[in-house]
């Protein structure tokens, strides 16, 4: 039902062209685009209404995170900045939940969720899935968004990704869904320098180890936080040197 609910929403919507040209800036093509189906928040109270109005009309959206009841009336999370929308998906394709990436630089992420708000619902630490889930190898990394575009940019590789170094209790049960033999672990290279995210990610070697998982760990040049970012940088060496030859 939370999938069902979240892909009518998401058709609804619109994507703005500063988030459009910020997710083309990453690597993305127009067709990935679409079919990671990102979309701006609705930025006004107008939009908001509007959009609750036709999904209610078809959902129950009790129980879905995103939504509370005010008033008796149905209301849609309104975070504190503008941003769009990263569906995060099981090995299936099913939208698990949104996280939404903020226009301003601090605290980027945002999970889509009311814990706090009467009769709201609060969401789980959901693993995002995306590119060949049938490989016996992956990638595990940090955000939905870093993981579709790494994907993309390796040419559809599979990406696991947990929301934060800190929240992989969902992991155990995405892998026991998958038949995974061995993980790349491509976590940001401040892993070299941060002792808490180096602390977060012994604990996630144990959980593979505990499937019996091998585990290699990527690094990359650090001027390049993310694999993502790095995997672009590569991408675009390879078209210049092409257009060289």
């Amino acid at each position: 039902e939370r999938h069902n609910v979240y892909y009518d929403m998401l058709q609804m919507l619109p994507l703005n062209n500063t988030h459009f040209n910020d997710l083309i800036k990453r690597g993305l093509s127009m067709k990935n685009i679409q079919n990671f189906l990102y979309k701006s928040v609705p930025a006004n109270e107008y939009e908001r209404r509007e959009i609750i109005k036709k999904l209610s009309a078809q959902h129950d959206l009790s129980g879905i995170p995103g939504f509370y009841r005010k008033y008796g009336e149905w209301k849609i999370y309104e975070p504190p900045y503008g941003g769009y929308f990263v569906p995060v998906c099981n090995k299936d394709g099913y939208i698990q939940g949104l996280q939404i990436r903020l226009d301003v630089d601090d605290d980027r992420y945002r999970w889509f969720s009311t814990n706090e708000y009467p009769e709201g619902t609060g969401v789980s630490s959901w693993v995002h899935i995306v590119g060949d889930t049938s490989s016996d190898s992956a990638y595990l990394t940090e955000g939905a968004l870093k993981a579709d575009v790494a994907s993309v940019l390796s040419g559809g590789a599979m990406f696991i990704a947990v929301p934060g170094v800190n929240a992989a209790k969902c992991l155990p049960d995405t892998l026991s869904q998958l038949n995974i033999k061995k993980v790349y672990e491509a976590f940001d290279m401040d892993k070299q320098v941060n002792n808490h995210v180096r602390k977060a990610l012994k604990n996630i070697h144990n959980i593979l180890n505990m499937y019996g998982i091998e585990v290699q760990t990527c690094t990359w040049n650090p001027w390049y936080k993310g694999i993502d970012e790095y995997f672009l940088y590569r991408k675009q060496c390879n078209e210049e040197y092409e257009q060289v030859a």
